[in-house]
This record gives C-alpha cells, sequence and structure tokens, in this order.
C-alpha cells in the first residue's frame, strides 16, 4: 500500500515536471534598455512585437540548455515588486507570487522582504551604488568674466610686483639718466649733443621708454651711459622673461575651458561620502528602488546624513531615464545615486556628457524569480552557473552595455580626476626668479652710474687745475715784453 502511494506521488511530480517542460513558460520583464528592448516587426503580413537586449539573449541561453521554451509578458507599469499595505505584492513579484508568471526576469534585485514572497535563482549580475554627474562644461561668458580672463594666467599678486617693478625701473632710469654726466643731458649742456637728444630721457620719456619696451616696439634713443644701459639691459631680460610666462600660462588657461572652479567642484565628489559633507551639488536617487532601501536602512553615519538631505529636499525621481534627464539639465549641479550596471550603459551612450564615480562595492544582485518551492529553479542554476564558468556572462554584459563614450568612468581607488587639463596660475614663487634679476640690475646699474659720477667730478678737478695752470703760465708770459716788439732807442749823432 505505502509502495503504492510512493508510485502514484512521484508520477504526480513527474507529471508536473514533464507539463511544465512540453508547455511555453511565461516570463514575466521590463522593457528597460539594454535588458530588454521591444521593437516592431512584419511577419506573414502581421505585425507583430519583438524583443531583444540582454535579458532576450540570457533567457535563450538558459532554456537551450534546460530544453524548455518560453513567452515573454510585459508589465507596463515597469514596478519591480513592492508588498502594499494590505499585504499584497505588485510588480514582476506579484505576477510570480499569484501565478501570473512562471518566473520573472528583468534587474530585479533580491532581497529579504522580496525572499519572504519569492525564491531567487543564482545571480546573473551584480551590482553597487555609484553617483552619475554631468560634465562641466562651458557657459557663455559675461563681460566680467572676459576682462578677468586676460589676467588670469598670472596671480594677482605677479601683477601687483610687476606694476611696481615697472614703477620702479622707470624712476630709477631717469635719476640716472638725469644726474649721469655721461648721458645726453650734460652732453647738451655742454652742448656736445642737440636739444632733441637731451629731451630722450626726461621723467615722461623715461616712463613712456620702459612701456614700449615692454610692448616689444622699438625706441628712438638708448641711454648713452653705461649705467643706465646695464638698467635697461635687465629690464629688457625682466621683460622677456615676463611674456614668455604669461604666453605659456594663457597657451595652458585657454586647453582647461571657462570653468574651473566647477570642474575642482566636481572632482572632488568620488562616494556618497563627499555628497554628503558639500552644499555645491545637489543628489537623490529613484524613488522605490533597492538603492533607497540600502540608503535608507543604512547605519553608517555618512549615508544617514545623505538620506536626511536627500529626504529634506525631496530629491526623489521616478525613474533612471528621468533622473538621467535631471543630471544633464539640473541649473544647478545634481548627482543621480544609481545602481552601477545600468549607470554603465547610459554614461556609455552619446552625446557623451554624464560619467559615473562610486567605490563600486557590491550591495545586491539581479537574479530571477520564481514561486517558492519551483521546479524550474534547479535547472536554471545549474544553466546560469555554465554560462558564468564558461565566460558567456561577461560576453553578453560586454555585447550590450557597451556604447561610443569611453572616458565615462572615474575611478577612485587612485585618487584620479575628471580628464581635464590642469592649470596652474603664475604666482609671484615661481615668478620671483625674474623679480631678483631685475632686483640686482637696478643694483648694479645705479652703483655703475655713481661710480662714472665720481669718475667724472674727479677728471674735471684735474682739468680745473690745469686750466688754471695754463692761465698763470700765459699771464706770466704777458707781462713780460717780447723781444722782437721793445723800442730801440734812438740814436743821435755826438
Amino acid at each position: 500500500m505505502n509502495c503504492g502511494i510512493f508510485s502514484s506521488f512521484v508520477l504526480v511530480i513527474l507529471g508536473h515536471i514533464h507539463h511544465a517542460q512540453s508547455r511555453d513558460l511565461v516570463v514575466s520583464s521590463l522593457v528597460l534598455p539594454p535588458f530588454l528592448v521591444e521593437d516592431d516587426d512584419i511577419q506573414n503580413g502581421t505585425k507583430v512585437m519583438v524583443y531583444d537586449g540582454f535579458i532576450k539573449d540570457l533567457l535563450d541561453k538558459v532554456f537551450n540548455l534546460t530544453k524548455m521554451t518560453y513567452t515573454i509578458s510585459i508589465r507596463k507599469d515597469k514596478r519591480y515588486g513592492n508588498r502594499l499595505n494590505n499585504g499584497t505584492w505588485d510588480g514582476l513579484i506579484g505576477d510570480v507570487l499569484y501565478k501570473r508568471a512562471d518566473l520573472a526576469v528583468a534587474p530585479l534585485t533580491e532581497t529579504s522582504k522580496r525572499r519572504e514572497a519569492v525564491d531567487f535563482t543564482t545571480p546573473f549580475m551584480n551590482f553597487g551604488p555609484v553617483l552619475i554627474l554631468r560634465r562641466p562644461e562651458s557657459k557663455m561668458m559675461t563681460l566680467e568674466e572676459r576682462f578677468q580672463r586676460l589676467f588670469s594666467p598670472l596671480s594677482q599678486s605677479v601683477w601687483m610686483m610687476s606694476g611696481l617693478a615697472w614703477l620702479v625701473t622707470s624712476v630709477v632710469l631717469y635719476i640716472i639718466c638725469h644726474v649721469n654726466p655721461y648721458d645726453w643731458r650734460r652732453l647738451t649742456k655742454d652742448r656736445q649733443a642737440t636739444l632733441r637728444e637731451g629731451e630722450a630721457f626726461t621723467c615722461l620719456n623715461t616712463f613712456w621708454f620702459t612701456t614700449s619696451t615692454m610692448l616689444w616696439q622699438g625706441y628712438t634713443r638708448a641711454p648713452r651711459s653705461l649705467g643706465g644701459r646695464i638698467v635697461v639691459t635687465f629690464w629688457w631680460l625682466y621683460v622677456l622673461i615676463f611674456v614668455i610666462m604669461y604666453i605659456a600660462s594663457m597657451t595652458n588657461y585657454l586647453r582647461v575651458g571657462p570653468t574651473p572652479g566647477v570642474t575642482e567642484t566636481y572632482t572632488h565628489i568620488q562616494t556618497i561620502e563627499d555628497l554628503s559633507r558639500q552644499k555645491e551639488v545637489g543628489f537623490g536617487l529613484i524613488t522605490g528602488g533597492t538603492t533607497q532601501e540600502y540608503i535608507e536602512g543604512a547605519q553608517i553615519p555618512y549615508i544617514k546624513k545623505a538620506w536626511s538631505t536627500i529626504r529634506h529636499y525631496q530629491n526623489f525621481v521616478s525613474s533612471l531615464e528621468s533622473g538621467i534627464e535631471r543630471v544633464r539639465t539640473s541649473p544647478k549641479p545634481f548627482a543621480l545615486i544609481a545602481e552601477s550596471a545600468m549607470a554603465k550603459y547610459y554614461t556609455k551612450q552619446r552625446p557623451c556628457d554624464i560619467y559615473m564615480v562610486g567605490d563600486f562595492s557590491t550591495i545586491g544582485s539581479y537574479a530571477m524569480a520564481l514561486p517558492i518551492n519551483s521546479s524550474l529553479r534547479s535547472g536554471i542554476n545549474i544553466a546560469l552557473l555554465k554560462l558564468r564558468e564558461s565566460g558567456e556572462l561577461r560576453t553578453l554584459e560586454d555585447k550590450w552595455f557597451s556604447g561610443e563614450c569611453t572616458a565615462f568612468l572615474m575611478e577612485t581607488n587612485k585618487n584620479s580626476k575628471l580628464e581635464i587639463s590642469p592649470f596652474y596660475t603664475v604666482d609671484l614663487g615661481s615668478f620671483s626668479g625674474a623679480l631678483i634679476i631685475l632686483g640686482l640690475g637696478l643694483v648694479v646699474g645705479s652703483l655703475t652710474a655713481a661710480l662714472e659720477t665720481c669718475v667724472f667730478k674727479f677728471a674735471e678737478v684735474g682739468d680745473k687745475d690745469n686750466d688754471e695752470e695754463r692761465q698763470k703760465l700765459d699771464s706770466t708770459r704777458s707781462d713780460k715784453p717780447h723781444p722782437l716788439t721793445t723800442e730801440l732807442e734812438p740814436i743821435t749823432d755826438v
């Protein structure tokens, strides 16, 4: 009797398995590129709906190994499955739980609550939380910003010291040309130069001379004294260094773009912890998703702070597509906290204006949902393991999650930054060498001018002594009658 009951039980189980394998299984899923894409097709003159994507290829491979067939049923509301207040389930979980489908296949996350209602297979993909941000873009600059851009290659301290250097050099050169006895002013006074030459280095003309040489313009007349020429030579060297450093820095600055400040703000945001510690970039997440459950339930201090900020500003989006659209169009920079698998796909697509960043720690996995104690689970698990071991799961992921954008990822483990050319303003420390050279030239030129003045004075005193001796000699000679001019006494006859 017992043997008969056992035999009948085995026949019933085998009958159920044969029935499941002989009919098309109903697979509930969601249209969500690149997991599942729908399109119209004409077959025998009739318009039919066809599907393609990662889920479609995965189901073909799994059911090819298990020798089963299937039919896809699409949920239009795009709900994955949440337990309602009355204890019932909606979405894909509800389809499986209430026998509307034999299994559900989608980017469906396995959670403890869902596990109480359905069974899950071996995961076919893992994911972690990442941040999706818009790349810094060039904006239309105001007139004030355009004007400031001309002075950005050099720091304010460099501009101030350069102005002071021009002023000091002009004053020193004017003093040297004014007092140096070997320069044009003294030569004009001694009638050894024209009046126009004597006016070459008046106060106004001296400032004009240094200005014109700074702009690499020609000049009519250079200083004649050695001290003045030394000062001018070192001023020319200073101007050469200044112009070269400005042009080199401006060239690098033009490669960066007009928003280095925004770029720096973006590159410092690499994790959820970074988001919680700043206020320049807003952030939010998809409502009702697994990421929300993770952030809402986490007890890590910085995640709790991030969740408090999101809830305070109500930064929730209804879907991944609407969240990415907000990232792209928000006037204020906005970051979307999303799952890495979908983020990877969207950041690879044109127009290549968004990127993702995160620590990529695994917080969940995607798996197929089946009724509890389903006879299909064992065969599907074995098929998924075979696909993973053979590398076909990886091949499918590379096929469907590819795109034309390459710089879609910013790694945090290398403390990297967004791929934007660095720009460093020329500061006073880098420019101090030119100032030292100019200062040295001013000192050497001034000392040389002082030496020239002393030499001239000694030479002038010697010339005066020689003149006085010459004058005395001439006066002495003029007192004695010349032999040829002495009058002869008249000769008288006796």
